[in-house]
């Protein structure tokens, strides 16, 4: 028997189309996670940094009534 090359049926087409899609939008969540992530750490850091800082005025103002 001899194979005949055939075209992909036209589901397969759009369904690997969609595939594509889905791994595109996938791939931006990730990075957007990725960056929601990053500006968290930075908002954390900020908040000890105004810790610290308010501790100390507190100290300061604790030791000078």
């Amino acid at each position: 028997k001899q194979v005949v090359e055939s075209e992909p049926h036209p589901l397969v087409l759009v369904l690997q189309e969609q595939l594509e899609v889905q791994k595109v939008e996938q791939e931006k969540i990730k990075e957007d996670i990725r960056n929601l992530s990053e500006g968290q750490e930075h908002v954390l850091k900020n908040q000890e940094d105004i810790s610290s800082k308010l501790n100390a005025i507190l100290a300061h103002l604790a030791k000078n009534p």
